[in-house]
């Protein structure tokens, strides 16, 4: 996958993980569920660390871990990033 399929994924498994996560609010037993939740949220992580180990840091956690390459990538204002 490129980065932008990535990108894509990621989200959309973060957005089930948090929809599926609504859902917990109102019944918390519900096995099925929190199955899905960790199914979605592991895949999410997963997504993440491969994005990551392509194209650097996301988040300011993982930049902590001494990656700084996003400077060196156009902004996504810049009209290369599009």
């Amino acid at each position: 996958m490129d980065r932008k399929q990535l990108l894509w994924q990621m989200s959309a498994e973060q957005f089930a993980a948090f929809d599926v996560l609504l859902y917990l609010d109102t019944h918390p037993n519900d096995r099925n569920a929190l199955q899905m939740y960790d199914k979605y949220l592991r895949n999410h992580m997963r997504y993440q660390r491969e994005y990551e180990n392509m194209a650097g840091p996301l988040t300011s956690d993982a930049a902590a871990h001494g990656s700084w390459r996003w400077v060196d990538d156009p902004w996504p204002w810049e009209r290369e990033a599009n």
